[in-house]
């Protein structure tokens, strides 16, 4: 998760289009007029200002009378988020997840209303994490055996290069139809607009040459490897220019060293990774928990949204798993779930498991080749795996000075020094 300061969220609170903005928007776009507009507080996002139109009755539009829903950019990580989505919502959706329209988006942050924005209908469902406690037994049954088929889906898909390559996808308009292609690495944890502004632009930093492109990978990568590298790159310039990570400067040296090596094919463990087919990427939502899944009362999924931060990645992450961060945010449901229900869902990564290894074993078992760490990175890997989390949770506190910045000047650094010194990088 990205580290937030608080005034990032208060885009959602002001309201960046005037209605009668918007209703041009539709105009020109649709052909047709809101007839009803709304934008709920209890709706609203860290990156959007969320709007609910009701479109007016035309007889010239298939969107005639329907429900809507306009999500204006907050200006974070500009174009490829929206165009990532996009993307994404087109390759899923052929796919044959239940996800919801793209109606029409504009992904230039300097286009005529100075946000970009995406429209998508509106499901007429609610989300499970507002219904999932008064469900029965067979409903949320019926939820897992959906979270079965939906992975097979996903994890089956033919994604550009065969899946080789990290990063995330993006379209590309040819003579009006949409093509989806490689996109660049996309993370909630980069370097967004407003961080770059007040940790390196302002005072007393005043390091106003650092960019988006300067602090974050930009590009694709063909492998996890190389994904890995153009992060430590980025981490070692940051090092290199701002002032409030000193501490880290120790660790240039080292960083060079680590990097060379993975740029080259001399190193046997390097090489290996390189070519590890357990590390081919595979798509995943990242962020798939109850909020996210509407459904009808048996229980039968009508929607998955808020694919923005979806990408192209290793299944050996935590967020690969569909079940594990709907059991962790059921947890923190209000009022606390009884007892009876938890135990329910407690059962369901088993169950999973089971029905996946029922519906589909080839899927089921390179699944659980892929997800198993110790298996696909080696020593080696897992070593190269906490160099890059620690040293960007140590930046992440170091840069911004708050957070648990102790431990990035001791436990966490600690772990990075460990970790180069056993890949003969100290």
């Amino acid at each position: 998760m990205a580290m937030l300061h608080p005034s990032d969220s208060t885009f959602a609170q002001t309201d960046p289009l005037s209605p009668s903005l918007i209703s041009s928007l539709f105009e020109s776009s649709l052909g047709v007029s809101p007839a009803n507009i709304e934008s709920p507080t209890s709706s609203q996002g860290l990156y959007h200002k969320v709007y609910f139109v009701t479109l007016a009755e035309s007889a010239h539009s298939r969107w005639s009378g329907k429900d809507v829903v306009l999500r204006v950019a907050r200006k974070a990580i500009e174009k490829i988020k929206i165009e990532n989505e996009v993307a994404v919502i087109d390759v899923v959706r052929n796919a044959g997840l239940p996800v919801p329209e793209v109606l029409f988006y504009n992904s230039d942050p300097a286009n005529d209303l100075g946000f970009e924005y995406i429209c998508v209908e509106k499901s007429p469902y609610p989300s499970l994490q507002d219904t999932w406690m008064s469900l029965s037994p067979e409903a949320l049954d019926n939820v897992l055996n959906q979270f079965v088929d939906f992975f097979i889906r996903i994890f089956t898909l033919e994604l550009p290069r065969g899946g080789e390559f990290y990063g995330s996808l993006r379209v590309t308009e040819m003579e009006g139809r949409r093509e989806v292609v490689l996109g660049p690495v996309l993370e909630e944890t980069l370097w967004q607009l407003p961080d770059i502004l007040r940790y390196f632009h302002a005072a007393p930093y005043n390091l106003t040459r650092e960019s988006f492109a300067t602090l974050n990978p930009c590009g694709w990568y063909p492998s996890w490897v190389a994904y890995i590298s153009a992060f430590l790159k980025c981490y070692y310039h940051v090092i290199l220019v701002h002032p409030s990570v000193s501490f880290l400067l120790c660790l240039l040296d080292p960083l060079q060293c680590l990097i060379e090596k993975l740029d080259s094919r001399e190193v046997d463990w390097v090489r290996r990774l390189r070519d590890e087919k357990g590390l081919q990427g595979r798509l995943w939502h990242r962020d798939l928990h109850f909020g996210n899944l509407l459904a009808d009362e048996e229980g039968n999924i009508r929607a998955i949204i808020d694919w923005e931060f979806s990408g192209v990645g290793p299944s050996f992450h935590k967020t690969s798993s569909p079940v594990r961060n709907c059991i962790s945010f059921a947890y923190s449901s209000e009022p606390t779930p009884s007892a009876d229900k938890l135990r329910l869902l407690d059962g369901w990564p088993e169950l999973f498991l089971s029905r996946l290894k029922a519906a589909s074993p080839s899927v089921y078992n390179q699944w659980i080749w892929e997800s198993d760490p110790e298996r696909v990175l080696g020593r080696e890997g897992k070593a190269l795996s906490d160099v890059r989390e620690y040293l960007r949770s140590c930046l992440e506190v170091g840069v911004r000075q708050w957070g648990n910045v102790e431990a990035g000047k001791g436990a966490w650094k600690d772990v990075v020094e460990n970790r180069l010194r056993e890949l003969e990088c100290w």
